[in-house]
């Protein structure tokens, strides 16, 4: 009797979705989980872990990790932005203070009917719009599921190569060490494992983040150490909200914006590698 009525919802909400112009909204939170290998920094010849920057480092990885996100979506676009949020100023739990900030943080939008995505970005407080032709992902459908609040969802992975500037990078990192040792250590580049979690309930080929192009809205990614988990769905076929593409800074490709931001970061490194921040 479950499996008919698990049957019914299905068939009635992908009838109701495919019929109507609707419109929908997903919560997501991210969260940062912790391998058991612990990220650790040499400071001095003997190679003793600072345990006070260790706690600080973790601290600010924390807050620059974990946010709330707003995915806006139709049928053909959708546009994925943070939500800010007022708080309280945080004590530091050590004498240290580290802050953190993760490029990527501005309003991503994708647009199935143009082909493109937008996606806004900044190098040190100059905005960008990186603008790409859509590549649809090589999804890996994977006959696994489990339930994400009401929806039955099912698995999919995704193999995402290490691209040519990570080796360039990470090959220059090993010759200006055989010359001194670096004060922050680089790991070897390796492809990344992304494991969606997606429901066909609502045949929405859109996601968190810029992750998209499978069969059904994405509810939870899971990438490496960052986990992506939606908290709640909106949907409405009377509710009209207009999805604005992100219009602030200087279009260009992705190519230019690492390009614009290796020269940028080169400058500004000192002999060991550290970026050097003048007030």
């Amino acid at each position: 009797m479950r499996k008919h009525i698990l049957l019914f919802h299905f068939v009635f909400i992908s009838l109701w979705l495919n019929a109507q112009d609707f419109q929908g909204k997903a919560e997501y939170f991210s969260k940062r989980v912790l391998s058991k290998k612990t990220e650790k920094v040499e400071i001095d010849d003997k190679k003793e872990t600072n345990l006070e920057f260790e706690k600080a480092w973790q601290d600010a990885m924390k807050k620059a990790t974990e946010k709330k996100y707003l995915l806006t979506f139709n049928k053909v676009e959708c546009l994925y932005e943070v939500q800010q949020e007022l708080g309280k100023p945080e004590k530091p739990s050590s004498g240290m203070v580290i802050s953190v900030s993760i490029s990527g943080g501005g309003k991503k939008y994708l647009n199935l009917k143009d082909k493109k995505s937008i996606v806004e970005n900044e190098i040190f407080d100059k905005e960008f719009l990186i603008v790409e032709p859509l590549e649809k992902p090589d999804w890996k459908l994977l006959n696994e599921t489990k339930k994400i609040g009401d929806y039955n969802c099912f698995k999919a992975e995704l193999i995402v190569p290490v691209s040519e500037n990570q080796r360039k990078d990470y090959e220059e990192f090993l010759k200006k060490e055989e010359v001194k040792p670096a004060l922050f250590k680089m790991d070897e580049p390796k492809d990344k494992v992304i494991i969606a979690w997606y429901t066909p309930e609502i045949p929405v080929s859109f996601g968190p983040d810029n992750y998209w192009g499978l069969p059904g809205l994405i509810l939870e990614i899971n990438e490496e150490d960052n986990l992506v988990l939606c908290s709640k769905v909106t949907l409405s076929n009377k509710e009209k909200t207009a999805i604005k593409v992100p219009n602030t800074g200087k279009k260009v490709t992705q190519m230019q914006f690492d390009e614009i931001e290796k020269k940028k970061t080169d400058s500004m490194k000192d002999e060991d590698g550290v970026i050097i921040f003048e007030h």
